[in-house]
């Protein structure tokens, strides 16, 4: 039996449209990942919003996994469980151009090889950042809207810019960086 968790329902929403809307992910969540991008691994509710594109590459996608409307996945990716991903977000590759070869243009350069982007559990990322390839954004971090992340991003911090810097810790306190890190272990 399936159930539904009604935790992060809009104030003032209906039941019956929430429940309706969420089988409905369902169902499109099914049909894209096993007919339109049938490449795309999938482990659980994964919530698609209009327009989200996946380029054929490895991609891996956990549990209770939110993409945002005009979403563009264009390298390796595997993300965790728990996280939203904002509208018009770009997972781009770094060497999808080489443009230091003598003799060759941008155009005719081959590409080179990335590294696959990891996302980890409880992570949030804003409204049109862009992920370059090859990083990994660890547990509980935020990235603020409109980021450029070109680099790891250490558990429990929120980051932002271009490109992205530490802008703080997620928690006050260690104890609680310790008591959420510890809730998450228990999700496993």
């Amino acid at each position: 039996m399936m159930k539904i968790e009604y935790t992060n329902m809009a104030k003032g929403e209906n039941k019956l449209v929430f429940i309706s809307k969420y089988l409905l992910h369902i169902l499109r969540t099914w049909y894209l990942f096993n007919f339109k991008f049938s490449w795309v691994n999938y482990k659980g509710f994964v919530r698609v919003m209009r327009n989200v594109r996946f380029a054929k590459m490895n991609i891996t996608i956990g549990d209770k996994v939110q993409l945002g409307k005009d979403t563009k996945v264009a390298c390796d990716l595997v993300i965790g469980n728990y996280v939203l991903i904002a509208g018009q977000v770009s997972f781009v590759g770094r060497n999808d151009h080489q443009y230091n070869l003598p003799g060759t243009t941008m155009w005719d350069s081959p590409r080179g090889k990335d590294s696959a982007t990891i996302i980890q559990n409880d992570v949030w990322i804003g409204s049109g950042s862009t992920i370059i390839a090859g990083v990994n954004i660890g547990k509980g971090a935020v990235i603020a809207a409109g980021s450029l992340v070109n680099k790891n991003i250490p558990d429990f911090e929120i980051w932002g810019g271009v490109p992205a810097r530490k802008i703080k810790d997620r928690f006050v306190s260690p104890e609680d960086k310790k008591t959420h890190k510890l809730y998450l272990e228990s999700l496993s």
